[in-house]
């Protein structure tokens, strides 16, 4: 039956064609293995490799941050929908509200202040042993003197939205978390909880249910019942609001299926939340052809001076965008209308380094009293579906790459057969071709008219592109290029994360610092560099520039995010650097000279250090000072010995109110003057003044950067640019800081003592 189908054809040609496919049929591509050894072209393919390997791997290093955090049993983990987390606003007006951290409000001096947001995250949920990826959609409910906040958690394990509650008796600075309100076998969220006639009611979003449904606390804040269901009908965000007497339930729900799937706006009113309902004769209110449109709920309905607003979500273009406020100019049974009014908000400018920096889709405010109001919002630095998108993006430049390789494999030759090109006459037949051959209309014929004009191609990409001409030289250049480029992207898209760098908890809360740095005139290129990259830094508050001498830059030459503030001095001298300052507002300062880069993850991990101890000097330069007499050592020598006990302060953490006053003390009157004869030394003053004030503890701490790159060694202005004399300096120093403060050399702190590894 076989041989039926062979037709005519040579020995020799049949022979040769039957060699051919045996091999293209076990493998895409044939490899000359005896030539690869060998051949120029092999060489050259296997040395690109290792250089495209070595350069990707330069490029991961620097770009993804390789310290872990630490981690969180079981919650926090990547989720499609985002990574939500929830803030608190406070300020005289739901319309001129301010961010926590703008009250310098701390939770004890043990760890810095102000609080920042977001004060409940993920992590925090799942600390408490409540497993979460993500929480949204809160809601304020006030009792006393006692604030609850009720909101969605999708629960880790189940990855269904579930309904939480936190406490806060410090008007939302701190949150405890007391545990779950409400699970059932559906998907919650939207928590709007009311009182009415004494009594607490919750109306969380039940649509997968398809019913609207009114739960009443029976044992608050976490046990609930059902107390009836309001409508058979899957309701969206549902608020209710007492207005003009009358009770008005805000809705919305799906209409249509498929493209023709809309989502509207519904009214219904009574007497009495608990029903019975009646619809607006306007209804649908709104009816928007884009998912989620701009006016679905997205929060609390407020009354301010006398009139009504409504908190909508514009979704217009991406789910959860931003939040939109309305003003309500007409509300009756039989007609409703509203006007866009300006919410007042500042939007973030950190991008994804803020934690809302993506979107926000959810604002509840309440009035406190005394002409304080509170507002709770929740925010996300990814936009829906980024884990997926990143995945797609970085699957397909690294498809892109591996057939680059092939296409050089094809130009220089190792690359012999591209596709099988044998679907004709053979002397032995598989049976897999004989059964396409059965229905050659359907694929085989298809499938040979591909094979054919994807071999002819690859040869006529040999003779258009010859590697021996300069075209095709410049061909293969491109090509590696184009290749590291797209490698790079996939490993960042894949393993870079969403691409944000995040600030580090402690204590389930994070904080901010102010960042300060001293130059002069003659450094401003290096120090617009430092503004712009370090402003953009997650937990910087502020940016001071010591200006210690000539004329100093306006405000608006830098490219920043957050404030900076020029502080002009009389005179040129190091000790400026802490000076006491009353307007930072923070108690963490980073001083950094302006010619230090290093990545926001490393400055976010050494806050977070520094904030574990902020009785220490936390930073990124180890010294040791050692020997007999006393000498200034490098790195390298600290690391040969297996410790340190000095850290520079060109890039390290302080207590601006111990280190500032401490450093302006009569105690370090002499030291001062030293520093100001050496014009050196400033950072080995604080360092002796620090070992002498701590008498047993440890006085300071390292962490290791992943990267750092010095600026100035491009732009030539080094304030110490002779490293020998600059360490004979600082010997002497040291010899001097001995006399009168007493020696550190019995200090000595070792490397790799961290379990998580920062300081290795």
């Amino acid at each position: 039956m076989g041989s039926s189908r062979i037709g005519g054809g040579s020995t020799s040609s049949s022979s040769s064609s039957n060699s051919c496919c045996d091999v293209s049929m076990k493998c895409w591509c044939r490899w000359r293995l005896n030539q690869f050894s060998f051949s120029k072209s092999s060489f050259f393919i296997l040395t690109s490799f290792l250089l495209f390997v070595f350069l990707v791997s330069i490029y991961a290093r620097l770009a993804i941050a390789p310290y872990s955090r630490t981690p969180v049993s079981i919650g926090c983990q990547e989720d499609n929908e985002g990574s939500w987390s929830i803030g608190v606003y406070y300020g005289d007006s739901p319309f001129n509200l301010k961010p926590i951290e703008s009250r310098k409000e701390w939770k004890d001096e043990s760890s810095a202040w102000p609080v920042a947001n977001p004060v409940i995250t993920c992590a925090s949920v799942s600390n408490a042993g409540f497993p979460s990826n993500f929480v949204s959609e809160p809601f304020l409910f006030l009792k006393g003197d006692i604030l609850y906040m009720f909101y969605e958690t999708k629960n880790s394990i189940t990855s269904q939205g579930d309904i939480a509650v936190a406490k806060s008796t410090d008007k939302g600075v701190t949150w405890e978390q007391l545990g779950i309100a409400l699970d059932e076998g559906y998907h919650l969220s939207h928590p709007y909880v009311f009182n009415y006639n004494d009594e607490i009611y919750m109306i969380p979003e039940t649509s997968d249910k398809g019913e609207l449904r009114l739960y009443k606390a029976v044992d608050f804040p976490l046990k609930w019942t059902l107390e009836k269901v309001i409508m058979k009908k899957g309701f969206m965000n549902t608020v209710i609001i007492n207005y003009g007497g009358n009770y008005w339930l805000f809705g919305s729900y799906y209409s249509g299926f498929g493209f023709l799937k809309n989502v509207q706006q519904d009214i219904w009113y009574s007497s009495s939340p608990l029903g019975p309902w009646k619809p607006h004769k306007q209804n649908p209110i709104h009816n928007t052809g884009k998912s989620f449109g701009v006016l679905r709920n997205g929060g609390r309905p407020f009354v301010y001076n006398g009139n009504l607003y409504r908190v909508a979500q514009d979704c217009g273009k991406i789910y959860g965008q931003r939040v939109r406020t309305f003003k309500v100019e007409i509300l009756t049974k039989d007609e409703y209308r509203e006007v866009e009014v300006p919410l007042g908000i500042e939007e973030p400018k950190n991008g994804k380094n803020a934690w809302n920096g993506a979107r926000y889709h959810h604002l509840d405010v309440q009035d406190l009293g005394s002409g304080e109001w509170i507002g709770v919002m929740d925010g996300d630095r990814a936009l829906a579906g980024d884990s997926v998108h990143r995945c797609i993006v970085g699957s397909t430049a690294v498809s892109v790459v591996l057939a680059l390789f092939v296409l050089v494999g094809v130009l220089l030759g190792p690359v012999n057969c591209i596709l099988p090109r044998c679907f004709h006459a053979t002397s032995k037949r598989n049976d897999v071709f004989l059964r396409w051959e059965d229905y050659p209309n359907l694929f085989s014929s298809k499938m040979r008219w591909f094979y054919t004009r994807m071999n002819i191609g690859s040869s006529f990409v040999r003779g258009w592109i010859k590697p021996s001409t300069c075209m095709g030289k410049l061909v293969l250049v491109l090509i590696f290029v184009l290749g590291v480029v797209l490698m790079c992207t996939g490993v960042r898209y894949i393993y870079g994360g969403n691409g944000a760098e995040e600030p580090y908890l402690w204590k389930d809360q994070y904080s901010q610092f102010t960042l300060l740095t001293m130059t002069y005139e003659a450094r401003l290129w290096n120090l617009k560099i430092c503004v712009k990259h370090y402003s953009r830094c997650p937990s910087v508050k502020e940016i001071v520039v010591v200006w210690n001498k000539g004329n100093p830059p306006e405000l608006g030459d830098f490219d920043t995010v957050v404030p900076v503030r020029i502080r002009v001095e009389k005179q040129n001298s190091l000790n400026n650097r802490f000076r006491v300052d009353p307007l930072i507002t923070t108690k963490a300062v980073l001083e950094l000279d302006d010619d230090i880069m290093m990545s926001c993850d490393d400055i976010e991990r050494g806050f977070r250090v520094w904030r574990e101890h902020p009785n220490r000097i936390v930073g990124f330069y180890p010294r040791l000072v050692a020997g007999s007499p006393l000498r200034y050592r490098n790195e390298r020598f600290a690391r040969k010995r297996k410790g340190y006990n000095m850290i520079l302060t060109g890039a390290a953490f302080i207590d601006c109110t111990k280190a500032f006053e401490t450093y302006w003390g009569d105690e370090a009157k002499e030291g001062r003057e030293i520093v100001d004869k050496f014009f050196n030394c400033e950072d080995v003053l604080l360092n002796f003044l620090y070992a002498n004030s701590s008498s047993s503890s440890q006085a300071v701490e390292y962490v290791k950067p992943s990267w750092v790159v010095d600026m100035s060694k491009f732009s030539g202005v080094a304030i110490s640019g002779n490293t020998q004399v600059h360490e004979n300096i600082r010997s002497d120093c040291i010899a001097k800081f001995t006399e009168i403060y007493g020696s550190i050399d019995n200090w000595k702190w070792d490397f790799d003592s961290r379990k998580d590894g920062w300081d290795a």
